[in-house]
């Protein structure tokens, strides 16, 4: 089983305007939807579109958290817990015609450590060998810098499970040091140049820690990925017409755990998380690609090994 750790969730409130956002005047929008959002419920739903189920993990409060659990809840299996104060998140992604798409986050709720805890012991207590957990996004307020790594050592405490990290800033280091199998920041998360040999030798770093797969993604530079085996494989962006930018690195770490899932070749699984990616960025809002286009793309992935 796929478990999806989504500490932070959010209803995500996508927007369009005709051409790029213009600051300080009156934009006019179009095609509004309202959408679960978080990182790891954005990995859920490509799982799903994929035809892998998956555990969807989450804290959550307020009116927003409860209309966000019931429309989880018609889709996944979920195990949940309530936060004792503070309110679900409201994200609003507004893309021009452009392309271009800017993000507002709402803050959420503040880090409540005995909520945290319940949820780790409901997912470790879940676990068997072969599962895998994937943690991402960013955390409650408050939390503290160790969180995820806390959550990784715990998971792995149960044999044969991967464990797969996507966050930033300070919390990724320290995820990193915990040593999950596999991490997929960007290339800016990193503080790096969008460009293949600074994050190859920054994805070797980390390799060499004991981390067995890095996929760094560079936006429209495309995005590299290494293993153990010191494998390198890099691909451009393709160019497609981009309808929202939002959830397409989630797209990336949902190709991550299918491949892994599915016992596929480095080379495929990098494939396959360019083919994520690329399709995502064709979708409405956090709207997973479906599989067929995700399949039509992965057989012309400008594909280089190094």
């Amino acid at each position: 089983m796929i478990y999806t750790v989504t500490l932070n969730p959010a209803i995500d409130v996508s927007l369009h305007v005709k051409d790029g956002l213009m600051p300080g005047s009156v934009n006019m929008s179009y095609g509004m939807r309202s959408d679960p959002g978080g990182k790891g419920i954005n990995v859920s739903k490509t799982l799903k579109a994929l035809g892998k189920e998956s555990v969807v993990c989450i804290g959550f409060c307020g009116e927003d958290g409860d209309r966000l659990l019931k429309s989880l809840e018609k889709d996944f299996a979920v195990l949940g817990v309530n936060y004792p104060s503070g309110n679900t998140r409201t994200n609003i992604k507004i893309t021009g015609g452009n392309g271009v798409t800017t993000d507002v986050n709402a803050e959420g709720p503040l880090y409540d450590r005995e909520s945290v805890e319940k949820l780790k012991k409901l997912i470790s207590g879940n676990l068997k060998k072969g599962d895998i957990v994937i943690i991402s996004g960013r955390p409650p307020l408050g939390s503290p810098v160790d969180i995820y790594a806390d959550l990784i050592r715990k998971f792995s405490e149960t044999g044969g499970v991967k464990v797969i990290l996507d966050c930033s800033d300070r919390y990724l280091q320290a995820g990193i040091d915990a040593v999950p199998f596999a991490v997929k920041p960007t290339c800016d998360e990193l503080g790096l140049a969008n460009d293949p040999d600074s994050a190859f030798s920054e994805a070797f770093n980390i390799i060499s820690e004991g981390v067995s797969w890095c996929l760094f993604s560079m936006g429209r530079e495309g995005a590299v990925f290494t293993n153990a085996a010191r494998e390198r494989f890099y691909s451009k962006a393709i160019e497609v017409k981009v309808n929202c930018t939002t959830g397409c690195g989630d797209a990336m770490t949902a190709g991550l755990a299918y491949a892994m899932d599915n016992g596929m070749s480095s080379d495929d699984a990098f494939r396959l998380c360019m083919a994520l990616a690329t399709a995502a960025a064709e979708t409405e809002g956090t709207t997973p690609p479906s599989k067929e286009r995700v399949m039509e793309l992965f057989a012309g992935i400008p594909f280089c090994g190094q």
